[in-house]
């Protein structure tokens, strides 16, 4: 399993917080964040097909309770406030809801749909799929500081509390007949304090892989993190529970989301941020009748009108297709999926 790692004496911060990795010893890992409710999942609608998709590249929570924005957020059914899509080139972007800096961006993308699943390769035409729900985002550069505090000299920013990421995607992926699938990961990563990078993300991140801060558990958490979250729902956005009404990841589920990463800074002002978001509803009592049945004999004709879905591919931390063209055009020059 990957591990993270503390980078030598930039552990040592200055307050004396200690960190350490903490991951659970079953598969898959519970998440280091308890999960909460719908409202993590995303923006749950009304629908009538009973599959719902939603996807963004930032959003960020807190800071004082001023602010809730999901940025460059896609949503299937579309609405008013998020698209099919959303797709950027190698330009950094810079995050300013409200007039709040957050950070930046570049080769940005996030895709929401409902019955069909992208082409294989970057830039295709959707494939139509009947009961089939994808979402996925991620961006060739992320660097969000809560607040973002640009560093004038350059290199790691000054942020009180930042995470950068390069070539970070991740992806939620449901079909007929079959649970919900994710995949997250990225090239390089690391978490920094106040200009001082504490934390080396590696680029193989292992399922719910998260930090406590501090270690000590008898003192109350000042921070959390957790890379490749991955949370099981139910049809409509609620995390699975186990008997014990906590959450408990559910093999079965066809619904879910995916966090390339959860970091959230704790205490009066209390904020959370997520980088790469990915999130499927579907209904099994009503879309498991378009599941792909098998082949039929030489000369007969299938009885699914649902294209062929392409595999996934080995490396499971590269979502499985290709990122719209531009922002596969803007992460050309990053150790990425592609």
């Amino acid at each position: 399993m990957a591990s993270w790692r503390i980078s030598g004496s930039r552990a040592l911060l200055t307050a004396g917080v200690a960190l350490t990795a903490v991951a659970a010893a079953t598969f898959p890992a519970q998440a280091a964040h308890a999960p909460g409710g719908v409202d993590d999942w995303g923006t749950v609608v009304d629908t009538t097909d009973c599959v719902q998709a939603d996807a963004w590249v930032v959003r960020v929570k807190g800071l004082g309770k001023i602010i809730d924005a999901k940025l460059f957020q896609s949503h299937y059914p579309i609405t008013p406030q998020a698209p099919k899509q959303h797709a950027g080139g190698k330009e950094l972007v810079n995050l300013a809801p409200k007039g709040i800096g957050l950070g930046k961006v570049s080769a940005l993308y996030s895709r929401a749909m409902g019955h069909a699943h992208p082409a294989s390769t970057s830039g295709g035409s959707d494939v139509p799929a009947r009961g089939e729900v994808y979402a996925d985002a991620g961006g060739a550069a992320v660097d969000i500081g809560l607040p973002y505090i640009q560093n004038p000299t350059g290199g790691t920013q000054l942020s009180p509390f930042g995470v950068h990421v390069e070539g970070i995607s991740v992806s939620a992926y449901s079909q007929p007949g079959k649970p919900v699938s994710f995949t997250g990961g990225a090239a390089r990563g690391y978490i920094s304090v106040a200009g001082a990078r504490i934390i080396d993300i590696p680029p193989i991140w292992a399922v719910n892989l998260g930090v406590r801060i501090p270690e000590d558990y008898t003192q109350a958490p000042l921070a959390l993190a957790t890379t490749n979250e991955q949370v099981t729902t139910d049809i409509k956005g609620n995390p699975t529970k186990g008997p014990n009404g906590a959450y408990k990841y559910d093999p079965k589920s066809t619904s879910g989301y995916v966090n390339g990463i959860h970091a959230s800074v704790l205490g009066t002002d209390v904020a959370d941020v997520t980088v790469a978001h990915a999130a499927v509803l579907r209904d099994p009592a009503i879309t498991d009748k378009f599941a792909v049945k098998a082949p039929a004999p030489t000369g007969q004709r299938a009885g699914s009108d649902r294209a062929a879905v392409p595999g996934l591919p080995e490396n499971k931390s590269c979502a499985p297709f290709a990122p719209p063209g531009a922002a596969a055009a803007g992460m050309r020059d990053v150790s990425s999926c592609w």
